[in-house]
């Protein structure tokens, strides 16, 4: 590869495949009549968020306001904050926020719909906001039903808050065991909030927006009616976690680590320079048998156990003349872990080195 100050551990981000990733969740929503807007807090850079809505994005969604703080001062014009935003210090923040580009906000509590009023009411913006339900997961989120109408009557009390709609999210779609089941799953997101949506405009309340989806359930709820918008996040790169759900395949990975070979200690042994603080500890092991993470036509490479800054290596046979400065690359278990892990990416394109990417909003968790 050209690059000419490069070191490991590193993580590579393949253009190519990051567009193809791009198009493809763009086109399924497209072909559905549904907006997507996807979800940055899997890359956290400006530069992939201004190549989702080239494509065709509504907005993005973010999860904290660090996150949306980053995208609106890089210029992104419509930003989703799909998270409560509780405390004093937070409300100015929102505020400030309100005055540099459009701002929907979840609200799933009077203590959430009150802080955001606030903030509307120091920005002198009026608030697009949608009311979180609870479709299954069991996170935030309110249940169906009458909790959701009397909050609704809070939010139209409120000269700053103006109510958009409804938004959920199927995270248990990433515990079921087949497509199937992940459609299932979709199905159950949609119509919860569809019909929610329908009691809502039954109320009185003008209901347009019905947001929904994970990278496992969205292609499946952009085909059932009803929903106006996804929210993937993972689709942009993909990682062994979606592989095994059926949601992304190993070529279309778009995300891995480059490690260095550092230590021999043992015919069948060898460790690599980055551990945990580089791959996250999250998620499953790799359901193709090889760990942490799988090294690309190389399944005798098992990525077996990490620790704060090594990575252990079982070797099959056929891979012990792995040598000591070896690069190896690593799809990960998830990609989402590996990128807050980081300050930067190397991008390339065509197999070439392109440049370096700062991850502007790592570590944003306020």
């Amino acid at each position: 590869m050209n690059s000419p100050t490069y070191d490991t551990p590193c993580i590579m981000i393949d253009l190519d495949k990051v567009e193809r990733n791009i198009r493809h969740m763009q086109q399924i929503a497209d072909d559905h009549g549904i907006g997507l807007r996807p979800h940055a807090k899997t890359h956290k850079m400006p530069e992939v968020a201004r190549m989702q809505m080239a494509a065709g994005a509504i907005g993005v969604t973010v999860a904290k306001l660090g996150e949306a703080e980053v995208l609106a001062k890089a210029g992104i014009s419509d930003i989703l904050i799909a998270y409560p935003v509780i405390g004093g210090d937070k409300i100015k923040r929102l505020a400030a926020l309100l005055t540099m580009t459009h701002i929907t906000v979840a609200v799933e509590s009077i203590e959430g719909v009150e802080a955001v009023a606030e903030a509307g009411r120091l920005a002198e913006v009026p608030v697009d906001v949608l009311i979180e339900i609870d479709s299954g997961f069991g996170r935030v989120g309110l249940n169906p039903g009458e909790d959701v109408i009397r909050l609704a009557g809070v939010i139209a009390s409120h000269p700053w808050l103006r109510l958009n709609g409804l938004l959920t999210f199927a995270g248990q779609s990433y515990d079921v065991p087949d497509p199937e089941a992940i459609r299932l799953t979709a199905e159950r997101e949609v119509g919860t909030s569809v019909r929610m949506a329908e009691q809502l405009r039954e109320a009185g309340y003008p209901v347009t927006v019905v947001s929904v989806g994970s990278t496992p359930s969205s292609s499946y709820a952009a085909a059932i009616p009803g929903a106006t918008e996804l929210r993937p996040g993972t689709y942009v790169f993909g990682d062994l976690m979606q592989v095994k759900l059926g949601a992304h395949e190993l070529e279309r990975c778009a995300l891995t680590v480059r490690a260095t070979v550092i230590s021999r200690p043992a015919p069948d042994r060898a460790v690599i320079d980055a551990g945990s603080k580089v791959f996250s500890s999250d998620g499953e092991d790799s359901p193709l048998g090889t760990g942490r993470g799988y090294v690309p036509g190389r399944p005798g490479i098992t990525l077996e156990w990490l620790t704060e800054e090594h990575g252990m290596l079982k070797l099959a046979p056929e891979e012990q003349g792995l040598a000591i400065g070896d690069i190896l690359d690593f799809i990960p278990v998830h990609c989402c872990a590996v990128v807050n892990l980081t300050d930067r990416v190397a991008v390339t394109r065509n197999g070439q080195f392109e440049s370096f990417w700062n991850v502007s909003a790592r570590g944003k968790v306020r």
